[in-house]
């Protein structure tokens, strides 16, 4: 009987093990906040679409669903994100020039303030490997960013890598569209989980109409 007894335990320990729900997310955080970022307090920010710098570019279908993950993150984080379209008409097509990226101090200080944001924020997808998102449905990434002031100062900045799974703790998306954006909004919201909150002001902050 208590063999049986065992066995059966056993036989639930592996069941519950087989069942047990893949972690959606390892990542390493390297992360650096200026002291200037308590100190202005920003709140209006401008979000820059991120950059594609992957070999590959698998990443450049899922730029602008990444772009509003982002802005929806920083309303979670009481920021108030300048709208899309402000803040590409005040770029006006501003681009990095010729051995620069969406990161590199000298072309974000060039744009700063352009819509006349109190900081800007700057992504750049360094890896993002689809490779196994059918298999294990899991994708490997790579992030940096910047929070910027509007004169160019450096307000945050640093990188999140990892491995990131669609659908989270829950069953993944079919499509594997779907299921890449779901890897990208649950990677773009443990990026910005790295920027402080911003503490809260009179109401919710929205994004901005300007």
């Amino acid at each position: 009987m208590v063999m049986r007894s065992t066995a059966a335990f056993a036989l639930c320990l592996l069941a519950l093990a087989a069942c047990q729900t893949p972690v959606p997310l390892t990542a390493t955080p390297a992360f650096t906040t200026s002291p200037a970022l308590a100190a202005r307090n920003p709140a209006e920010i401008a979000v820059l679409s991120p950059e594609d710098a992957t070999e590959t570019k698998d990443a450049t279908r899922l730029l602008e669903y990444m772009r509003e993950v982002m802005e929806q993150q920083l309303v979670d984080r009481c920021y108030t994100p300048l709208r899309t379209q402000v803040v590409d008409a005040a770029l006006g097509g501003a681009r990095p020039g010729r051995g620069e990226t969406v990161l590199t101090p000298a072309y974000l200080k060039r744009i700063a303030g352009r819509a006349t944001e109190e900081a800007l924020l700057a992504v750049r997808v360094d890896r993002w490997d689809e490779g196994s998102l059918l298999a294990d449905k899991t994708v490997s990434f790579q992030f940096q960013a910047a929070l910027i002031g509007n004169d160019g100062e450096s307000l945050w900045h640093g990188s999140l890598s990892g491995t990131v799974k669609a659908g989270g703790f829950g069953a993944a998306p079919r499509d594997r569209l779907e299921m890449a954006r779901s890897c990208a909004k649950i990677a773009l919201t443990a990026l910005l989980e790295h920027l402080p909150t911003r503490p809260p002001s009179a109401g919710r902050p929205t994004e901005s109409g300007r």
